[in-house]
């Protein structure tokens, strides 16, 4: 599957034909030209936070052989690259096989798998009590326990009690990045932290226009959606109720959302309100498809025009890269407007 040629046009003016290409590790072992013939698909699913990355490799079996001395073992590893032939290619990473399947006829396997990098124990209950420290020291104590490196900007957000109560790490720290407005990735063995507000006002990296897409699902919504995010707390010093609103520019709803959490102080309440906004920007959702496109990731922003009320700066939350040995490569986007 080295490469698979197809009758796709570019979306470039350009005569030059792309010829999709995808690279197979096995156990790190290159088997892409091995087992190109039997290859019918291969998909990588790019989720920005809180699920795993995922893989899918469809292979034809008329032979029978990989339902016997070629079928795969679970746990076992399997690398895998798509894009086009000559350029930059979209590297997954590491995928646990966790799934097989067969299908009939023509015979066919299909060989699933998640992201490697996040290990069973991050999976496990556990009940911790962080006392005295800051987000980026719990980040930091969770990813040396897993073997991981803590990347990434953290604002030093001072915590005096953080109860983790019998809840897996990979929650617990979740839960925490969320409620003062990061996500991370976990890649390579490193836990890459990102804060929400940064990623959605960093600069778009291309432009899509109606044109270039195949196909489109939007919505516009009022429900679940805020202008403002209200956070109250008790401080303990003045033995006042503290309350600090973040609102939201250009917003359509007049909706304030009313958190009612845990905040030690001003600085967190804040960090807090803006996380809850942070949350609630999707009015516009949508989901797209469009010609295979390795430039456009989970977590990154592009423009989209062609669509009139729609139009307008949109952040990728999923991105599903997908080459076909009939259709060619195809990129499909799960996207909510920022603005």
């Amino acid at each position: 599957m080295e490469t698979l040629n197809t009758n796709q046009n570019s979306i470039s003016s350009s005569p030059v034909v792309p010829v999709p290409q995808a690279k197979i590790f096995y156990n790190h072992k290159n088997i892409t030209d091995y087992i190109s013939p039997d290859v019918l698909s291969v998909s990588y699913t790019d989720n920005e936070h809180g699920q795993s990355d995922e893989i899918d490799i469809k292979i034809q079996d008329k032979d029978h052989l990989w339902k016997s001395n070629w079928y795969p073992t679970k746990g076992d590893t399997v690398n895998i690259s798509v894009g086009y032939e000559g350029q930059t290619l979209i590297d997954g990473g590491a995928f646990e096989i966790d799934e097989l399947e067969i299908s009939g006829p023509p015979d066919t396997m299909n060989i699933r798998g998640v992201s490697a990098h996040i290990k069973k124990p991050l999976r496990q209950k556990n009940s911790v009590a962080h006392e005295n420290t800051s987000l980026k020291q719990i980040a930091d104590k969770i990813a040396k326990k897993h073997g991981y490196t803590v990347v990434g900007n953290i604002k030093d957000v001072k915590i005096k009690r953080q109860t983790q109560n019998k809840k897996r790490d990979l929650t617990f720290l979740k839960e925490l990045a969320e409620s003062y407005g990061y996500i991370f990735k976990i890649t390579n063995n490193k836990l890459v932290f990102y804060e929400i507000e940064e990623l959605h006002n960093a600069n778009s990296i291309i432009t899509i226009d109606r044109s270039d897409i195949s196909s489109f699902t939007f919505t516009d919504k009022t429900i679940g959606t805020y202008g403002a995010c209200e956070v109250s707390y008790f401080d303990p010093k003045t033995k006042k109720l503290i309350t600090y609103t973040e609102k939201r520019k250009d917003s359509k709803s007049e909706d304030t959302l009313k958190l009612n959490v845990r905040c030690e102080n001003k600085q967190q309440a804040i960090l807090k309100a803006k996380a809850g906004l942070a949350g609630k920007v999707k009015e516009v959702d949508g989901n797209i498809s469009l010609m295979g496109n390795s430039k456009l990731v989970a977590g990154s922003n592009f423009d989209l025009t062609g669509f009139y009320k729609f139009s307008g700066k949109y952040y990728i939350k999923t991105a599903k890269h997908s080459i076909d040995k009939s259709s060619g490569y195809k990129t499909e986007l799960e996207v909510y407007k920022i603005a």
